[in-house]
């Protein structure tokens, strides 16, 4: 089993109240239940200390983190900020070849949400990162990917609970086709509306995190 797989199975148990604020993760005894050295481990266990996961206690190792149901909508509107501003700079630099490509990984996530989280979650990457780099930007890629990283194990739950997937890769499409227009403020409207956390078809998704952070 690699870093990622234990990595994604750890934030799935930290969402499902597994591990709730306080718990000590044990290198030893994680090495032993996945099968691998105790490197890999704390390599992990780093990672979600620098997702806001986990903290580590000098002298006593790594514990489960408090983490308040504020601070994690908060990185999730965060996201849906700069990712507005990616499509409306994508619409704005990005090379007609690129948008092309654009358009055809939003159709792909279609198929992808028809077979299944997992393919819709692997094409959805894909799109969210073209469109990052047809920014131009490097401080603005850096950024969002910075964001991206940390609200990952969040976002994984809205497909588990919401069951969005369907509706999200539709969306993709007007976006991507608002972005060939080269219509800024239609791409950037859209991926806003994308991503807002206030949307009712969140309402699920939000009362599940409120039940993991109560």
């Amino acid at each position: 089993m690699d870093r990622d797989q234990i990595q994604k199975i750890l934030e799935e148990r930290l969402l499902d109240r597994f591990y709730v604020s306080g718990d000590r993760l044990n290198e030893r005894t994680l090495a032993a239940e996945f099968g691998v050295s105790r490197t890999p481990i704390r390599e992990v266990l780093a990672r979600l200390q620098s997702d806001g996961l986990v903290e580590y206690r000098e002298r006593r190792g790594v514990f489960v983190k408090k983490v308040s149901l504020s601070y994690v909508l908060s990185l999730l509107e965060l996201l849906a900020v700069l990712e507005s501003s990616c499509a409306r700079l994508a619409a704005r630099s990005g090379s007609v070849e690129d948008k092309h490509k654009l358009l055809a990984l939003a159709k792909l996530t279609i198929e992808g949400a028809e077979t299944g989280v997992e393919k819709y979650s692997e094409s959805n990457k894909q799109f969210h990162e073209l469109m990052y780099h047809m920014t131009g930007n490097d401080e603005l890629v850096n950024t969002v990917f910075n964001a991206r990283r940390k609200v990952a194990p969040y976002r994984r739950q809205i497909h588990r609970v919401a069951g969005m997937t369907s509706e999200s890769a539709h969306e993709h499409v007007s976006i991507a086709e608002a972005i060939m227009q080269r219509n800024e403020k239609l791409a950037a409207d859209l991926m806003f509306h994308h991503l807002d956390m206030s949307r009712s078809e969140f309402t699920p998704f939000i009362a599940s995190l409120g039940k993991v952070f109560s």
